[in-house]
């Protein structure tokens, strides 16, 4: 009897001494805190956190890095979570929704931050763009009458480079697997453009190119990114140099579920038109989404009487060359 106990004793000793040992490797050791940031991620913001591309942010912490998840509104609804100090909105949106302008809802969340980048395409074959401070990336579902948008926005004075594109564009990838959503997706992306500068009028041939320029000389220089059919949001600026830069006009697009995003009652009322002397839409049918394609233009201030027909024909030609390029038909003007 005696000899079993100290046989037990020899055994039990190295057990506990291999148990103490596995969960020392598992508590501080790097591969088991990937292990344990990985199982945390599984049921974390529905398990559509990536954890390569999320690890960046994160350094593997499940505190401080993956402090909070949110599921809003119902077995319609979409996912809001942080994962270090970026937030993401997590959605799959219908091609007949539209924001309502009542409770604030997943539009609200998608309409990036306000700064003074326009946004760009994040290029790699994603749709989507970067202002380098919001980040979005769209998914058009071929088998569903939907979308799958992931956007992502930050705090701080921190900049959305690649790395952000990169886990936005992989947790689209999961959410699109999540929804049942089949969907082409792109590339390696690369490396965020240089935020755009001023530069003359005359070197337009991106976002500004087209727009008759000449017609209104006070229009002395402008701001755009290079086009692409697979940019969701296109925006030129025209301003005036006096005392100092000032902005004149700022034209933009917005496609598939950013132009949803806009102005609840547009399409219901007429797509195209006015408001007051300062703002114009128009709008146009492009393939894959029964969501018209919006075009803007807003007038920061007016210089004389010339400008209400400038910012008429500043619209169309942006909107025609816009409309072209994405494959987009029945342009709508306004009168």
């Amino acid at each position: 009897m005696t000899v079993i106990r100290r046989l037990a004793q020899y055994v039990a000793l190295p057990l506990a001494l291999v148990a103490v040992a596995g969960y020392a490797w598992y508590q501080f050791s790097d591969t088991g805190k990937r292990w344990r940031y990985e199982e945390a991620l599984a049921s974390y913001c529905e398990g559509l956190i990536p954890p390569e591309e999320s690890a960046v942010f994160t350094d593997y912490d499940t505190q401080e890095g993956l402090p909070k998840d949110l599921h809003i509104g119902g077995s319609d609804g979409y996912e809001f979570c942080w994962v270090g100090k970026t937030a993401l909105t997590i959605a799959r949106i219908p091609e007949t929704a539209r924001d309502d302008d009542g409770r604030r809802g997943v539009f609200d969340d998608l309409r990036p931050e306000r700064t003074g980048t326009l946004p760009m395409a994040l290029g790699g074959g994603w749709h989507g763009y970067t202002n380098l401070k919001s980040t979005a990336v769209v998914l058009d579902c071929g088998n569903q009458d939907a979308s799958v948008v992931v956007n992502s926005s930050g705090i701080g004075d921190a900049v959305a480079g690649r790395g952000t594109a990169e886990l936005v564009a992989a947790t689209a990838v999961r959410a699109a697997e999540h929804w049942n959503c089949e969907a082409e997706t792109g590339g390696p992306i690369p490396d965020v453009p240089a935020e755009p500068e001023e530069k003359s009028r005359f070197e337009a041939k991106g976002t500004c190119a087209g727009i008759p320029m000449r017609d209104l000389d006070s229009i002395h220089w402008i701001k755009e990114t290079p086009t692409t059919d697979s940019s969701l949001l296109e925006t030129c600026v025209l301003g005036e140099t006096g005392a100092s830069s000032v902005e004149m006009f700022q034209i933009s697009a917005f496609f598939g579920p950013f132009a949803q995003a806009q102005y609840p009652d547009y399409e219901s009322t007429r797509d195209a038109g006015r408001s007051g002397n300062d703002f114009s839409w128009a709008t146009a049918k492009c393939p894959g989404t029964s969501a018209r394609a919006l075009f803007t233009i807003s007038a920061a201030q007016y210089a004389h009487e010339e400008v209400p027909g400038f910012a008429r024909s500043a619209l169309t030609a942006f909107a025609e060359r816009s409309a072209e390029q994405h494959g987009c038909t029945d342009l709508k003007l306004p009168g």
